[in-house]
This record gives C-alpha cells, structure tokens and sequence, in this order.
C-alpha cells in the first residue's frame, strides 16, 4: 500500500503530510518487528517519540501491519494550530488470517520554525461489536453499502450519541448518493477549533462527509454542478448549518464556507430538535 498523497485544492497539504506520516509510522510495521516500541519509527517519521504513549489503537494488534489513510479531514484550521482528524485502514496478519479495522484519531498539530508537526494524538477505542447493538434506522445506515462509516461513527450510532434528524438526513441522502463518512462525534473536536464554543458534532447533531459518490469533496471544482446539486439536497434534508468548499446562500443564510471546509461537507442542525 502506498503512503498518502495529497490531491489537488488540498489546504496546506503539508499539515497533513505531517500527520498522515505519523500515522502510518504508527501502523505499519514490517514482519518480523514487534508492534512496540514505535519509537524508532516515529522518529524516522520526523516525530516525537513521545507521541507512542497516546498511540493506543492505532498500534496493531500484530504484525506484519500495514496502515494505509482512508482520508484526513481537517477538524481544526488556525494560523499555528490544527487538528486533522483521520480515518485509518489497519490490516494486519494474525495466524493464518488477515484482518483489517477503520480507526479514527483526531490528530493535533502545531507549527514552530515553519515547520508543522504533530502534538498530540486522540485515537478512538474500536468497538468491534457496535454495529449489532444497532436497530431501526441507525442500523439501516449502518448496513447500507452506499453509505461508509467508520468504526467510530458506528459506535456512536450505537450509544444513541447521535441526533435522530442526522440519521433520517443520511439515509435520505443515500437513496440518491454513495456517502464516505469521516465522523459524527467521536473523533471530532469538542469544541469548534479555536473557540470555547460546543460543536454541534458533539451534541450529536453535525456529520462529516469527505466523498460523494467516490468523489473526495475536495476534489470538486466550487462551481460544479455536481457540488452544487449535492449541497441543495443537503439543504432538502432540513438541515440548518451546511457547511463545505461553496455558500450557495450568502451570509445570514443556511450555508457557509471557509478553507476548514474544502474537504468535506458538514450537515448539522444547529437548532435543537
């Protein structure tokens, strides 16, 4: 599998150079090696050591181990401070069987000197077993093949962490589009980044949408119909707080746009139900 690489219109690819590398330091390791230590591999990854001890899940279980990046969203955009937050594809050898998990970390980053690297790191715990403690429509969402959760989505889903209006705008989404979720709650930032102000993801009222149909957002021209078209159906579902690479409204209006946004959509419902 082969490292991450940036596509265009990526914001400050080199922010998430930073952490995609870390990442896949974490998780890929040759066979023959044992999963810990990882400080050695941090380090030829440019990165603090140090970082192993927050590691947690995204260590695997065993090796040989390859981690390849589903995709890195940007949780957080701020002059000398970021957040990516990064769905990670694990595989791994155990015995005679391969296997594979998504794990999701919110990764913080800060820059000194010009250059960015990474300062702390938030994985979220797997739960393999969330998906069948689901029923009515969450499990709907979660057995649809046109729509991509991660573990983490699953699981919040699962603990009911997640507004009802959320789940209800993402099957109606997926009656006309393949979805790629990044996260719901777990894995987001509590606040929304640089404020004291509670995100609506952590409410449970907000999710994040990195690709359509296949298409990673940020690989859509602002104009393009397609991007356009996907925002108003967005906009059908009721939600109030549309957030991506184009405000189709203007201010005052239901969306908004800022380069936090260029890689994903945000649909939330800013006012309680």
């Amino acid at each position: 599998m082969s490292p991450w690489v940036p596509g265009g219109n990526e914001i400050s690819p080199e922010i998430k150079l930073a952490a995609a590398r870390v990442l896949e330091a974490l998780g890929t390791v040759p066979d023959g090696v044992p999963v810990g230590p990882a400080a050695d591999r941090l380090a030829a990854a440019g990165a603090d050591p140090a970082l192993e001890a927050a590691a947690g899940p995204l260590l695997p279980p065993s090796s040989p181990a390859v981690a390849q990046l589903v995709y890195p969203q940007y949780g957080g955009l701020e002059r000398d401070t970021a957040s990516v937050m990064a769905v990670v594809r694990q595989t791994w050898t155990d015995g005679a069987e391969r296997r594979d998990r998504l794990v999701t970390a919110d990764v913080r980053l800060r820059r000194a000197g010009g250059a960015w690297t990474v300062s702390e790191l938030h994985p979220v715990a797997p739960q393999p077993d969330a998906v069948a403690a689901l029923s009515g429509p969450a499990a709907e969402l979660a057995a649809s093949p046109r729509v991509l959760l991660p573990n983490a989505a699953a699981a919040d889903l699962a603990a009911e962490a997640v507004d009802t209006r959320v789940v209800g705008a993402l099957l109606a989404l997926s009656r006309t589009y393949e979805l790629a979720v990044t996260v719901f709650r777990a894995g987001h930032p509590e606040n929304v980044f640089g404020t004291d102000r509670t995100s609506n993801h952590t409410r449970g009222r907000a999710v994040d949408i990195w690709a359509v149909d296949g298409r990673p957002v940020v690989s859509m021209a602002k104009d393009e119909p397609f991007l356009l078209d996907f925002l108003a159906a967005v906009r059908s579902t009721g939600s109030d707080e549309i957030g991506g690479p184009v405000d189709p409204d203007g201010p005052g209006g239901k969306h908004f746009s800022d380069a936090l946004h260029r890689d994903h959509v945000h649909l939330g419902f800013e006012r309680a139900a």
